[in-house]
This record gives C-alpha cells, structure tokens and sequence, in this order.
C-alpha cells in the first residue's frame, strides 16, 4: 500500500490556535510502523492522487499507540530546520517525544477545553507506554546526537512511572548526555529528582489563580498550592513555564487580573521562567482577534517592559545555551512590537 503523510503547523497543537512547527512524534510512530510493515510511506510528500491512503492527522492513526514502535527519526527527517526552531529548546538539535499519546488526566475527568478529553469522550483509548521502550528511544536519540528531548504527552504520566523513568535516566547516565522536557500540572511530585534525572523546561498549566474556575474546567489542582508548588520546582532547579487563559464567561475584571497578577508574582519572584497566555475557547476553536479578553493576554505578555523581568533574565544565566536562550527571547519580543 502506498500512504502519504501530509505536514502540517498544526500537529502538535492541541487547541488548534496557532500554527507551530513541532516534531509530529506520534504521526512519526505510526509512519515508522507502516513502513516496518512493508508499506511505500511517503513522509510529507505531495499528494498527486496515486496515494491509496492519505495521513492528515494523528485522528488517523489505527493502531493502539502503546503498540506502536518509536519514530525512526532519519526517516522522518527529525532534524529538519523547522522542527528545531521549537522556542522552548535549549540545546539542539532537539526534538519532541510521547511517553503517553493523550493526558492522565484526561483518562480520570479531564479538562473541558483540552483535545485530549474530547477524543477520549469520543472513544479513543488512552496508552502509556512502558517505561524502557522510552528509555530505548531516548538511548537512540543521543546516538543520533540530539541533546534535548520534550515530553508531548498532554502531561507526563506521573508518581511511580515518573520515578522510575528518572531513576533509569540516573542508572544508565542518560541524563548526563540528555537533557528533557515535559508537560506537567501543577501539583506536587519528587522535583530533585526530575532534575537529577535531566529534566529541565517543565510546561505546567496554570490556568486560572480562581478556584471556581479551576473547578468549572475540571482541571483538578488546588489554586492556593500553585505557588508552593512552583517554588518548589523552581528551588530544585528546574525552569517551569506557565500557561494561563483568560476569557472564561463566568469571571470578573477582577477575577481576570488575579490571574495577571500571579504570572506576574511568580515571574517576580523566579518561581517561573516564562509564561504564556491565551483565550478561552472550546476545542479545535479560535478566538477572533478582537475578543475581549486579549486585553488581559496582552497584560501578561507585556511582562517583558518591565526592567525587572529583564534583570531576572540576565541573572539566571549560567551557561553558553542560556545566553542563547536569552537572545531568543530578545528576538521574539522585537516581533512581538
């Protein structure tokens, strides 16, 4: 059989607002297999209408993701220029992997706005995979000479799973030559751990500073912990990113900048690194450029006027990849003027 996968700046976008170039991992997976399989797989080629079948998305996907093998990377072209362009690496070439295809959370209750929850409300299957299939992958990763690796999964499987995969990092000395990344809620877990094992940027939705609202979105965290937990990551050495959205129909001006308000204590005080903000919207929507919560997004992202977050910038500079980074940081704030 002959199948073609489309790309597309949308793959690994879970609310589907904006176009960003990021390694497709699963879609990689499932291409990697079909090729394992003996099937002609074109990896993002054109679709000149000889194609028996054509791949637009992970939703076309029809095999259980724990089943899947790892993505061959030189296949799929991992190291092409637009994948490593990704903002939140730090050392390259880098590229994004899946410990679990959608979020924990999303398997127990789920979050009302995520992608995740409503393809497990349509039927599909979470999977988890075991924690030495992703050690082997890792091991490939650095044998082909990435240095950074981020976590996709919605977030990352946590407690005993999370444990073990550090402890492996630990025993094999992976963590001296990998650095990773993940997605995480903002709740409490072994931090020293993560760290020693490698870990570094950690994308933790925040939400919302209201409790009411985290209730109303079934996120499942405790606003009056959020700061605690933050610091607690930020003191294991660990470099948290927070994302938040504003927007939410039920709140106030003054519920809306209770939220602003915390992003910027938290980036005052260096519990967070960096932080990101959107509006509100159902799955698989966009919020029209005039909606009027992108005063208080706007709010968030003009953080970077203020002097002190640039002082915090310059201050947490330990290394080569950070005066990198920081540079990066610079260049997306002159676009974003």
């Amino acid at each position: 059989m002959r199948v073609l996968f489309k790309d597309s700046p949308y793959h690994g976008q879970r609310q589907f607002q904006k176009p960003a170039w990021i390694y497709p991992a699963h879609l990689a997976a499932y291409a990697t297999n079909l090729r394992n399989q003996g099937d002609e797989v074109s990896w993002l080629g054109k679709d000149d209408g000889s194609f028996d079948k054509v791949i637009e998305s992970d939703l076309d996907i029809d095999v259980d993701f724990e089943n899947l093998p790892f993505p061959d990377r030189v296949f799929t072209n991992a190291k092409a220029p637009k994948y490593l362009s990704y903002g939140n690496y730090k050392k390259k070439p880098a590229t994004h992997y899946l410990s679990s295809n959608l979020c924990w959370w999303a398997g127990k209750k789920g979050c009302v706005f995520c992608v995740d929850s409503e393809r497990i409300i349509n039927g599909e299957k979470r999977g988890v995979r075991a924690v030495d299939h992703v050690m082997t992958e890792i091991e490939n990763c650095a044998s082909l000479g990435f240095k950074e690796m981020f976590d996709d999964a919605g977030t990352i499987p946590i407690n005993a799973w999370l444990e073990d995969l550090c402890n492996a990092m630990i025993k094999t000395g992976l963590n001296k030559r990998m650095m990773l990344g993940c997605n995480l809620k903002p709740i409490k877990q072994n931090f020293k751990l993560m760290k020693k094992a490698g870990f570094r940027f950690i994308l933790v939705g925040l939400e919302s500073a209201n409790q009411k609202t985290i209730d109303r979105i079934q996120k499942g965290q405790r606003a009056d912990k959020v700061i605690e937990n933050f610091k607690a990551m930020s003191d294991a050495g660990l470099e948290p990113h927070a994302t938040s959205m504003l927007g939410y129909e039920w709140e106030t001006h003054e519920d809306a900048m209770r939220t602003v308000d915390l992003i910027y204590f938290l980036l005052r005080k260096g519990y967070i690194k960096t932080a990101q903000a959107s509006v509100f919207m159902p799955p698989r929507t966009a919020p029209p450029k005039d909606h009027p919560a992108q005063k208080y997004v706007q709010k968030i992202y003009d953080v970077y006027k203020k002097p002190w977050y640039w002082w915090k910038k310059i201050t947490d500079v330990r290394c080569l990849e950070d005066v990198t980074y920081l540079l990066k940081r610079l260049n997306h704030v002159k676009h974003a003027e």
